[in-house]
């Protein structure tokens, strides 16, 4: 048999058990031996079905049009996975890619590395994602991180890896806290041309598959550390509908879920979507992020939007009262925001609501009072999350200590204020949901599981 090529890149994807006892490379899929490892094997059969990351797709595309030879795999540890990984690793990449999107912990990543500095010692480990960006610890086992959106940043290493430049005198990277860096981009920056995802990475048998309009955020909430908020690019609408019907045509996808931080932030750019989707005959069914004040904003978005497929929006609402909403810099009223619910309800599709519980401002009475909110309106869920304390958030509050209660301590989960501290924010958290679920037929609200903190607050 031929000896395969040299490989230039390969992309692996993983995430982290739900029911992790440990941050340990944890026990073999192949043979759990308790709850928590039946709970994953059921969650990793559930996952098989929901949609893939558009990351992967996204850096494989941008890759491969820059001439680069690209494999992609998805949980290479399987049992049944672990072969076909070796094969890969075999043909000596040049770059290994791992997102850690959903990789928080480093006894995966561990794993990974081990195997790859074993099999190909030469292969550069890049790391992206959330894990990689706010961890330093996962940050140290790749030899190389970029941050942002990475694909331009990546085909852009990988060229100049390929002529000859060491590592730390590629252009871009620079030496910081002891590792490697490179500056991916925020919105498109640095992107020759958006690319259609190369869904030939795709990694599960989803029917629903993620589609990207939009880069950046419009909005500038207070407790969100989000890099690109303030600022958002559109895609021309007429682009990301070429992109739809390509999937179509390619995977026979008509099933879409859009995965901008918010769609409905510029009605210009929602009415030219929502025409060119009823014009194309995809007969798309498709699923958003918006926020309710969208649609007091733009009265007709809503029934236009369900004309043109939108069945489901999670709506970031996060709080009900005007002090709250204020201290969060929302930029809406809970009038504006009703009024906003009232029409996406009243045009028939179906909302998920996601609410923050303990922002400075919070009391055990205003708890009580969103739960019954919440009771009282037809979401088909809710998600109830305790707030998680950012570093710009306590340096915010440490300009405007009345204004935002006094609250200090240190990220995530050690702060207090005026009203609470975290250990009680999120034992209201847990009631909330409960008080919700018994108010309906069928339970619909969901808290964090074993978010509670390792030691006391303070």
């Amino acid at each position: 048999m031929a000896e395969e090529k040299p490989l230039d890149l390969l992309l692996i994807d993983d995430e982290d058990d739900l029911f992790r006892r440990t941050d340990s490379p944890g026990t073999s899929i192949a043979s759990p031996d308790d709850a928590s490892d039946i709970l994953n094997v059921m969650v990793r059969a559930v996952r098989w079905f929901e949609p893939p990351k558009l990351g992967v797709a996204l850096l494989s595309a941008q890759a491969k049009a820059a001439g680069h030879s690209v494999e992609s795999i998805y949980r290479p540890l399987l049992p049944w996975k672990k072969k076909a990984f070796r094969r890969l690793l075999e043909r000596r990449p040049r770059v290994a890619g791992i997102t850690t999107v959903s990789i928080f912990e480093t006894g995966l990543l561990k794993r990974f590395t081990a195997e790859i500095r074993r099999i190909s010692p030469g292969t550069i480990i890049v790391l992206g994602g959330h894990g990689a960006e706010n961890t330093g610890e996962i940050r140290a086992l790749g030899d190389l991180t970029i941050t942002r959106h990475g694909e331009g940043a990546l085909a852009g290493l990988l060229t100049a890896l390929k002529g000859g430049a060491a590592l730390d005198r590629v252009p871009g990277v620079a030496a910081a806290d002891g590792s490697l860096s490179m500056e991916g981009c925020l919105r498109y920056e640095g992107i020759p041309r958006v690319v259609y995802p190369d869904w030939s990475t795709a990694s599960t048998a989803s029917w629903r598959y993620p589609v990207e309009a939009s880069r950046g955020c419009k909005f500038n909430c207070s407790y969100c550390g989000f890099p690109g908020k303030a600022g958002q690019v559109f895609r021309p609408a007429a682009e990301v509908v070429e992109e739809m019907l390509y999937a179509r045509e390619l995977r026979g996808i008509r099933r879409f879920e859009f995965v901008d931080s918010s769609l409905t932030s510029d009605p210009e750019f929602m009415h030219e979507l929502c025409s060119a989707l009823r014009k194309s005959g995809l007969r798309a069914d498709w699923k958003c992020f918006a926020r309710p004040d969208a649609f007091d904003h733009a009265p007709e978005l809503a029934a236009e939007m369900a004309a043109a497929g939108c069945s489901k929006v999670f709506m970031g609402i996060e709080a009900i009262h005007d002090q709250i909403l204020s201290r969060m810099r929302r930029g809406m009223d809970r009038g504006s925001l009703e009024r906003g619910l009232e029409r996406v309800f009243k045009a028939g599709i179906k909302v998920h609501g996601n609410f923050i519980i303990g922002f400075p401002g919070e009391t055990e009475a205003t708890v009580r009072e969103t739960a019954g909110f919440i009771s009282r309106q037809p979401f088909s869920s809710v998600y109830l999350c305790t707030f998680g304390m950012s570093q710009e958030m306590l340096e915010l509050a440490a300009k405007e200590p009345e204004r935002y209660c006094h609250l200090s301590g240190k990220p995530t989960k050690r702060w207090r204020h005026d009203g609470m501290d975290y250990l009680a924010a999120y034992k209201l958290t847990v009631w909330a949901a409960r008080r919700i679920n018994l108010s309906k037929l069928w339970p619909m609200a969901i808290s964090p599981v074993n978010n509670s903190p390792d030691q006391p607050p303070f």
